[in-house]
């Protein structure tokens, strides 16, 4: 998909993209090998060109980072499939509801392996740079206006400033509808005995119970939630692109 988008191009939005994908400019080499686009005179032609084969260049190195700074945050989502096997899943618990709240527990869930980190135990700055160290895509569900803030809060020397596909909002623009939970029952995806009726205000109690008490049942459940919840993200985040891709016709067909 994101070779397909042209919204990196100086002017174009979502309703002049879709017209020059309706004119058979399906890919940027469409763009860059036409002697003549529609509705793009000779003069912008050159300077888009330029955008494109820049952005090719970016691609050919890797840079997630730099193409996510051509495109608006909200479409970052077109960076998955191309970056998929370098992003990371990620959840995080924490002692309360506010972005002021200490994070309790974190997973990091990538292709090489889920590492979680507990507070008081291997949780800190230091360790959880270490498990996202070459992460080109962060994946979250809700993450843009919790998880990171808060880990951005809680670990300031942290950095977490690359593409972000957000699923509680690609979700959304893929028709899902419902919470993290209610997603993923939608596309078959069920939870264990134990976990099953846990929520935010339960992994918070769950965790109340492990510092006051030190009981360790308690620990357990609470983090087979959080990894649960965070290498459930990746399925979701498959159909949700699937979908999101499926929505603008024909590429879903023209996908690798």
């Amino acid at each position: 998909m994101i070779e397909s988008t042209f919204q990196i191009l100086p002017s174009v939005g979502a309703a002049k993209e879709r017209t020059l994908w309706g004119a058979g400019v399906l890919r940027w080499r469409d763009f860059l090998e036409a002697d003549a686009v529609p509705g793009i005179t000779d003069a912008r032609k050159e300077r888009c060109d330029s955008v494109l084969r820049y952005a090719y260049d970016l691609l050919d190195a890797g840079d997630c980072a730099g193409l996510g700074a051509m495109l608006k945050h909200g479409e970052h989502w077109r960076l998955y499939r191309r970056f998929r096997d370098t992003a990371t899943f990620l959840d995080i618990e924490t002692d309360g509801l506010e972005r002021d709240s200490t994070v309790t527990v974190v997973t990091v869930h990538r292709r090489s392996g889920t590492r979680t980190l507990i507070n008081g135990i291997d949780l800190c700055e230091e360790s959880l740079a270490d498990a996202l160290d070459g992460t080109s895509l962060m994946v979250t569900f809700n993450g843009s206006c919790f998880d990171l803030p808060v880990l951005r809060c809680s670990f300031p020397g942290l950095d977490l400033d690359m593409p972000h596909f957000d699923l509680r909002f690609g979700c959304r623009k893929a028709g899902f509808k419902g919470g993290l939970k209610t997603v993923e029952r939608e596309i078959g995806i069920e939870r264990g005995d134990s976990i099953a009726d846990v929520d935010g205000f339960e992994a918070v109690r769950l965790w109340k119970r492990w510092e006051g008490k030190r009981d360790e049942g308690a620990l357990e459940t609470l983090v087979e939630y959080n990894i649960a919840d965070t290498v459930n993200l990746e399925r979701l985040a498959d159909a949700a692109y699937d979908r999101l891709v499926a929505g603008y016709a024909g590429f879903g067909d023209r996908e690798a």
